[in-house]
């Protein structure tokens, strides 16, 4: 049996650092959105490739994540799989320590 008493302040923590992860990330799209120049990594592809190749970019996520049609739920999506991706690791790491 688990004690979940002894991980009550790693766990307020990592919620905490999450909450604060959402809000940067919010964050960040707002100011993505709000520029109208391109950023560091899309200037150095146009400067090389030209401006038409960064318009015919295709994501290879697009027939899997087609449905999502705004960033932020975009972004938080990513941010649920991240945890539970981590989650399931450090849930594997614990278990095979103990065993």
């Amino acid at each position: 049996m688990t004690n979940f008493k002894r991980y009550k302040w790693p766990i307020i923590t990592v919620l905490v650092i999450v909450a604060a992860l959402m809000l940067v990330l919010a964050t960040g799209f707002t100011i993505g959105f709000l520029s109208e120049n391109p950023d560091g990594l899309e200037r150095v592809l146009i400067d090389i490739h030209g401006e038409e190749w960064l318009e015919n970019l295709i994501s290879p996520w697009i027939p899997i994540l087609s449905f999502i049609t705004n960033d932020y739920v975009a972004g938080i999506i990513g941010i649920v799989l991240s945890i539970t991706l981590m989650t399931g690791v450090f849930y594997l790491i614990s278990k095979k320590k103990k065993g």
